[in-house]
């Protein structure tokens, strides 16, 4: 159930070939770190489409007997290739598997785990002034891939409490 004072925010980015692409959502409107005012996130999804607009079709992997794989994350900092999950700014991953058969039989596999969607009841704190979307291909599709973000956030004045939370989420591994 959302709380009442959540708001949304979205980020789109669409593949080009097999290159790192990522984009800041600046949330320095929202938060003032220094005073401990800081942005939540409650919720996080990410969805998956072509650059046209419509779901990814066969003719999007480029061929009989191919396989191609898309990469996601959001992050609390700014990264430069898709990081594992042992570094603490990260809080969405998830994967998208695509493939065509020799027999033309077409497949995809979204990742689902615990990461997407990401779903927390207490949220996590970004103790930054952006969230870090990115994403990275295995193999370049013949149509570019659409990954659409979307976070469900609050902000918060950070309690005491909440400071030794963050501290050892940020120092954990």
């Amino acid at each position: 159930m959302a709380r009442k004072d959540t708001f949304f925010l979205r980020t789109n980015l669409t593949t080009s070939g097999t290159s790192y692409v990522s984009d800041n959502i600046d949330i320095s409107a929202y938060t003032d770190p220094a005073r401990g005012k800081v942005l939540v996130v409650d919720r996080a999804w990410v969805s998956f489409g072509t650059d046209g607009g419509g779901p990814i079709a066969p003719a999007d992997i480029g061929g009989s007997a191919m396989t191609r794989s898309v990469g996601v994350q959001a992050c609390s900092e700014k990264q430069t290739t898709l990081v594992d999950l042992n570094n603490n700014s990260l809080f969405l991953e998830t994967s998208l598997y695509a493939s065509l058969a020799a027999a033309n039989i077409f497949s995809m596999i979204n990742e689902v785990s615990a990461m997407n969607p990401y779903d927390t009841e207490a949220g996590f704190i970004v103790p930054t002034d952006a969230i870090h979307c990115a994403i990275d291909c295995g193999s370049a599709f013949a149509a570019e891939i659409d990954v659409g973000f979307c976070f469900e956030v609050h902000t918060e004045k950070l309690s005491l409490q909440r400071i030794q939370e963050l501290l050892v989420s940020l120092t954990a591994n």
